[in-house]
């Protein structure tokens, strides 16, 4: 059974997700917000309502990610998991008979991507609060034992993306054109082809990680007191892993929103257009500052540990770039000069990362520490 918006109300008294009064009275609303999976706001006049998605089609990885989402959410309603449950919507129901997954609406809320681009600035106070969220839960999940039951639900793999240049060939024509220039570019850079496998080589198994940080899995809303609060979602990718890598994604999402602010569509020559940037990169400083050194406080690391964390956290934020790159030319019969920028910045980093720290992001000593 696929759900729709005219079998939702069936769907949600059969599971006994709503009670009978509300869908009686009328009192609910049923949006479409589609992406990759069937996604549905139930929407209910006090703003309240909960969020509904089932997988488009019925394939392995599709369900083996949903699986991975629900354990997430089951394991952080344990004790021991608060600080992750404080981070994702609420848990409501996961049916694994029809993949559907559902979790409580966040009334009022918009993804970072939104906010950002209705505020057109990237506010300290959100890198503050995107900061404390990471720390918490890093702080009390970072090197935890697993039992053995919650173990099994996640891979436990290095990003794909750090072993992108050994497959990209046998690939083949199953990828789009644009990511096929990206593998061969990769390709020609040997020093870029080393850095990624010293990342794969130095990955750590040290916490449950979201896996797939970006500006579309945080959302923002007003709390009953109507201050601003954050939530993680989509937590298809999550797994026990490298804390660094959410840390490093959330980095290079500024650099990221930086260089697609850059009008780079007509010819490829990213430093003519650095002062034309919508977000100039100076202008991301107090958030990406706030960002780290609430993270730090947070997640509990120490002073003389923090500087060597940048990093280790600013080279995989490197690689998780070169991974935004493919995903940019997913369905690109050609390489853009968007993706060829974030490619190149990528490789900056990894030849320097000390250099990058200062130069890209901004941090002095006393930020770094």
């Amino acid at each position: 059974m696929f759900l729709t918006a005219s079998n939702m109300a069936h769907y949600l008294l059969a599971r006994g997700t709503v009670p009978p009064g509300v869908v009686v009275d009328g009192d609910f609303m049923v949006v479409e917000a589609g992406r990759r999976n069937r996604n549905y706001k139930i929407i209910r006049r006090d703003g309240s309502g909960l969020f509904v998605k089932q997988i488009k089609e019925v394939e392995p990885m599709a369900i083996s990610t949903m699986q991975r989402e629900a354990a997430c959410y089951r394991m952080a309603q344990k004790k021991g998991y608060e600080a992750l449950a404080r981070l994702m919507p609420g848990f409501v129901d996961h049916d694994a008979g029809r993949h559907c997954l559902t979790i409580s609406l966040l009334p009022g809320g918009e993804n970072l991507t939104e906010f950002h681009a209705r505020k057109k600035t990237f506010p300290a106070g959100i890198g503050k609060l995107l900061g404390a969220a990471l720390g918490s839960y890093h702080q009390t999940l970072r090197g935890k034992s697993l039992q053995a039951e919650d173990l099994s639900n996640f891979p436990r793999m290095a990003p794909w993306i750090l072993s992108f240049h050994l497959n990209s060939v046998q690939a083949g024509s199953t990828l789009s054109g644009g990511v096929q220039q990206l593998g061969a570019l990769i390709r020609q850079y040997p020093d870029l082809q080393q850095n990624l496998a010293r990342l794969a080589q130095g990955w750590r198994y040290d916490s449950i990680i979201h896996g797939d940080m970006k500006w579309d899995n945080c959302v923002v809303y007003p709390d009953p007191n109507g201050e601003p609060a954050l939530r993680i979602i989509d937590w298809e990718l999550v797994d026990y892993g490298d804390a660094s890598w959410d840390i490093g994604a959330v980095l290079q999402a500024y650099l990221t929103s930086w260089i697609y602010s850059m009008p780079l569509y007509q010819e490829f020559d990213p430093a003519r257009f650095v002062d034309k940037a919508v977000y100039p990169l100076e202008g991301m400083y107090p958030s990406i500052h706030a960002f780290w050194r609430s993270y730090v406080q947070t997640a509990g690391i120490d002073n003389s540990q923090a500087y060597p964390y940048l990093l280790r956290c600013i080279e995989y934020g490197a690689a998780r770039m070169v991974q935004t790159a493919f995903e940019s030319l997913y369905y690109s019969p050609t390489m853009t000069n968007h993706a060829a920028t974030l490619l190149q910045v990528s490789q900056n980093i990894l030849r320097d990362s000390r250099q990058a720290s200062s130069a890209l992001y901004g941090f002095s000593g006393e930020l770094s520490s």
